[in-house]
């Protein structure tokens, strides 16, 4: 349809770096408002009360940089290190600390229970000037579910909740029906009726309810491309299709009404993560999320480590900060709206120009690219050599990426490499074949064409 062919136009023209959202992007529900719970990665409430210990108040914080982009919503797990399902506790103190660091960057929070020490979440969120999205933790307990549920009206009651989530994932699991599930929702309707509400599922389970779907003031949706196996590179692509086939259905039931994007992610580790990957799926995720005015929650503020117990690595590793409260590498540059003002194009960056006589390596970052699909080329002008040199050799001409999207390479290999005064760096697909230029006066015009980014500095 046109809106498929525009964006489609949108993303090939270069994407958006965040989801900028300015006033609007504050007001995530007004009447109707939604988030939902982690996914993949949540757990059911811990069943007792043991205090777990968080770092992030002797971490030392990333230095916040100068915000360009807020991001509509972050969904926060707490428990940094300790197993919830053991019976881990966040306590006040820690709570704000977690809250106080993500707050410059999200206008929402999102939380996934209203017991052990979340129950101050909502009161702390708005000391930050923040929205919350509470919910209550729903199994197949039904003493412990009808504590959840007490502890988040008392919330609502008290003014601490801005979205109501009744249940993360219940019918997915198979803990609730669709019945008792509505029980719950028209419970929290009839006693805090001022305060809108919804459950969270992945669309494939959503969509076979239609008086689920009637009955949310908003639909919340968890879409993860990671977890079905799709490219890095057709993450953001095949999500959009997700949601509009969404949106057609909810319209159908419900014309009008809201679609949140209640979580997506990547991870940073793990198999097809990476920081690299991570940050591409960021920016080109919320590109999407921008040209259609999508409000969204990111999955997740912090890696959580007690989760690898459960998933293997990749389940410790979906934060844009890491469990010291660290921002993760690339993320700042993202959030200052370094890179185009916004833009994710392809973009290199040198970081470390050796002066004239060093032996040193050259060194840089390559933004938003599949490390794997690129590779760096290094030539250098000598003038007493005749003119351009490729670098490190005609044997190796390319210089990998890592994971991270750093690289670095040597440019004296030989002569009188030291005495170069030019050093030229293009990022050129993996299966270009560059030209091994030796004592030229120029590099060729094809070289330029074939870079998606180039550049050329003086020593």
């Amino acid at each position: 349809n046109t809106m498929k062919k525009s964006v489609l136009i949108f993303f090939l023209s270069g994407l958006l770096l965040l989801s900028g959202c300015g006033g609007d992007a504050s007001n995530v529900v007004e009447e109707s408002t939604s988030t939902i719970e982690a996914a993949s990665t949540s757990t059911s409430m811990p069943p007792t009360v043991t205090p777990t210990a968080i770092p992030t108040l002797t971490a030392t914080p990333t230095p916040l940089p100068e915000m360009t982009y807020r991001i509509s919503g972050i969904n926060l797990g707490p428990y940094l290190y300790d197993d919830p399902n053991l019976g881990a506790v966040v306590s006040e103190p820690d709570l704000r600390n977690l809250i106080e660091r993500i707050a410059p960057y999200t206008y929402w929070i999102r939380t996934y229970g209203a017991e052990n020490g979340l129950e101050n979440a909502g009161a702390i969120a708005h000391e930050f000037g923040l929205k919350i999205a509470a919910g209550a933790w729903l199994s197949g307990d039904v003493a412990a579910n009808e504590k959840e549920m007490a502890a988040l009206i008392t919330m609502a009651k008290n003014g601490e909740v801005d979205l109501a989530i009744i249940g993360n994932e219940t019918l997915l699991r198979g803990d609730l029906t669709e019945r008792e599930l509505l029980i719950y929702i028209n419970r929290f309707k009839e006693e805090v009726p001022g305060v809108p509400v919804t459950t969270a599922d992945v669309w494939s389970e959503l969509a076979q309810y239609p008086d689920l779907i009637a009955s949310m003031d908003v639909v919340a949706v968890n879409m993860y491309p990671y977890w079905e196996d799709v490219a890095i590179d057709k993450g953001a692509a095949t999500l959009e299709d997700w949601y509009l086939d969404a949106m057609d259905t909810v319209n159908a039931i419900s014309p009008g009404k809201q679609i949140i994007i209640a979580e997506t992610g990547w991870p940073s580790c793990g198999e097809n993560g990476g920081p690299a990957n991570e940050a591409f799926y960021f920016g080109s995720f919320t590109s999407f999320a921008r040209a259609f005015d999508v409000q969204f929650f990111w999955f997740e503020a912090y890696d959580e480590q007690w989760k690898a117990s459960y998933e293997g690595e990749v389940g410790a590793c979906w934060g844009l900060w890491d469990s010291a409260g660290n921002l993760k590498q690339g993320m700042d540059e993202i959030f200052s709206g370094v890179v185009g003002g916004g833009s994710v194009e392809p973009a290199l960056e040198i970081t470390y120009i050796p002066p004239i006589g060093s032996i040193e390596d050259l060194e840089g970052y390559a933004w938003h690219v599949i490390p794997d699909k690129y590779r760096v080329v290094v030539y250098i002008y000598v003038p007493n050599a005749n003119g351009w040199w490729i670098k490190p050799s005609f044997d190796d001409p390319l210089t990998e990426i890592e994971d991270t999207g750093s690289w670095s390479c040597p440019i004296v290999t030989g002569g009188i490499d030291d005495q170069a005064t030019k050093v030229a760096v293009f990022l050129i697909p993996s299966d270009y074949v560059p030209p091994e230029a030796a004592g030229w006066s120029s590099l060729p015009q094809e070289l330029y064409d074939a870079a998606v980014s180039s550049v050329e500095v003086n020593r």
